[in-house]
């Protein structure tokens, strides 16, 4: 009995560290039956890919935050201002694409870190922090492109949306890529193991020497950063910008990062399981 009971352990232990995956196979394979293969085709494949790369680079970036027992909800507006900026400085102002991108960037780490210091060293909410960044990222991204839409992108910015390499799409290649980057910091990095730490028990953190403030800060920078990399996606997709990128994106991340595992609590979770979240909504959505 005592070794059937240890099996059983063992098979539940599997099967909730797996759910997620085993959802999105089941999933899959649902809506493959109800769709008659249309949604396994190839070309629904990349379409469903393309669809998750804004969301999913989003998620990475929630994924940390509510492992460290926060919350976000300014990813959205940090796109918009990030788009804004953006475009402005490709269209009016005649700074070089190059530059551009980078200044693109640059606000989102700049906003993320606003976040971070105003929670870390003014003890905001981060509910409440962010939510007032959301309103004001949104409306000085609203005042910058005066209520229209700014078009005339330079060509070569939509290398990030609409172009492919070896048949993938380059937006597809970027959300790997961070992927694989966010889940090797979090798993084998020193500031991987600390934002654990952090999220299971902030006192006990900071009893053994976790500079817990500085890690905060990092992470709404890194927030804002994969923000800023997903506005560059959606300018580059549809090469203009417009108030409404980035509207609702919030919920989204959260709704994903949760779905891959991630424990509103903290302490649990990782970018990965963020990312399979963010395709099992596109895959409802899209079935």
């Amino acid at each position: 009995m005592g070794l059937r009971d240890s099996k059983l352990m063992k098979l539940y232990k599997s099967v909730t560290k797996n759910g997620v995956v085993i959802i999105f196979v089941g999933i899959v394979l649902i809506v493959a039956v109800l769709t008659g293969g249309k949604s396994i085709r190839a070309s629904n494949i990349v379409n469903i890919l393309m669809q998750t790369t804004t969301t999913g680079l989003m998620a990475i970036g929630m994924t940390m935050v509510i492992i460290d027992r926060g919350i976000d909800l300014s990813v959205g507006g940090i796109a918009a201002l990030s788009s804004a900026v953006g475009a402005i400085c490709m269209t009016r102002l005649g700074v070089p694409w190059i530059v551009c991108v980078f200044i693109m960037l640059a606000v989102g780490v700049l906003v993320g870190l606003l976040n971070g210091l105003s929670i870390s060293i003014l003890k905001m909410p981060a509910f409440i922090c962010t939510m007032a960044m959301l309103k004001i990222s949104q409306g000085t991204a609203h005042f910058i492109l005066n209520g229209t839409t700014v078009f005339g992108l330079p060509e070569q910015h939509a290398v990030f949306g609409q172009q492919s390499f070896v048949g993938i799409p380059v937006s597809v290649w970027i959300l790997l890529v961070f992927t694989v980057i966010g889940a090797i910091l979090l798993k084998f990095s020193r500031f991987g193991r600390e934002l654990y730490a952090m999220g299971g028990n902030p006192k006990a953190a900071w009893i053994a020497g976790i500079n817990v403030k500085k890690n905060r800060i990092l992470i709404y920078m890194i927030s804002g950063f994969m923000s800023a990399v997903a506005a560059l996606i959606i300018t580059s997709r549809i090469m203009c910008a417009q108030i409404t990128i980035g509207e609702g994106s919030e919920l989204d991340a959260i709704a994903s990062a949760v779905i891959g595992g991630v424990s509103m609590a903290g302490g649990e979770g990782g970018v990965v399981g963020a990312v399979v979240g963010t395709l099992i909504i596109v895959m409802i959505n899209n079935g």
